[in-house]
């Protein structure tokens, strides 16, 4: 992939702040969009690396949780999930904020341009961690619940399989199919897992025997109880994103 041009590279330290007049060019936008790039591209590699991307954000904006919000901008940068944001896949990202500004006869302050974009992707990455988190927390608590209300307190839910399913299907998955990054196992990947895991009628023993498998590796009591939290679970984030999708205009 191409090298960001020589002349789009930034002191270092800083980010670096570009101002245009009011009538921006095509060359204006393609300058702009190459200098935000050199302003993080510390090492001079021409390509960003997780850690480059975690420090432009740090000098950018103040982060409360900076290793997730990392993990948002880097999920919608890296298009081609090899682990490194090339020039190109910069572009794309960075394009529609740095063309707004222009054809609004905004000055193009690279500074502003990519505070506004990783602002927006990184609301975002909030909302589809919540509605995982949220719903896991939710279904955990149900299910103690209908535990203590069937078994008495007497027998206290076992809540550790649980975390552990969390760890293995969203916070730090070991399987070879989970995507790279923790925002693109959000929505579709964990709903999936989890209908997987509801479904009890495997088809061969080889399928049977991985699921006794994976039941032992998670300390899950059984089938059912397995089941049953992932169809809670499941629920759970189909109720969240419904609440924050708001009433539907008629």
């Amino acid at each position: 992939m191409s090298r960001v041009p020589s002349w789009a590279s930034s002191s270092e330290g800083s980010i670096c702040r570009r101002r245009s007049s009011v009538t921006n060019t095509e060359l204006d936008v393609i300058q702009a969009i190459s200098e935000a790039f050199a302003s993080l591209d510390k090492d001079g590699s021409g390509t960003l690396s997780v850690h480059e991307i975690e420090v432009g954000l740090k000098r950018l904006m103040i982060l409360n949780d900076p290793r997730n919000d990392t993990d948002s901008i880097c999920a919608a940068l890296d298009i081609n999930g090899d682990g490194q944001i090339h020039p190109e896949e910069f572009h794309s990202y960075i394009h529609p904020t740095v063309d707004s500004y222009a054809s609004s006869g905004k000055y193009l302050d690279v500074q502003d341009i990519m505070k506004e974009a990783f602002q927006a992707t990184i609301a975002e990455g909030r909302r589809s961690r919540d509605e995982v988190i949220q719903g896991f927390m939710q279904a955990a608590a149900q299910t103690a619940d209908a535990h203590s209300k069937q078994a008495g307190w007497a027998m206290p839910l076992n809540k550790k399989w649980m975390h552990k399913l969390y760890d293995d299907i969203y916070d730090s998955p070991d399987s070879p199919d989970a995507p790279r990054y923790k925002h693109q196992r959000g929505g579709q990947y964990v709903v999936r897992r989890l209908d997987e895991l509801q479904d009890s009628h495997l088809p061969t023993l080889k399928a049977k025997r991985a699921r006794e498998a994976y039941l032992s590796k998670i300390g899950c009591p059984d089938q059912n109880a397995l089941s049953k939290f992932c169809t809670a679970w499941q629920g759970k984030i189909s109720a969240y994103r419904f609440a924050c999708a708001g009433p539907m205009e008629v």
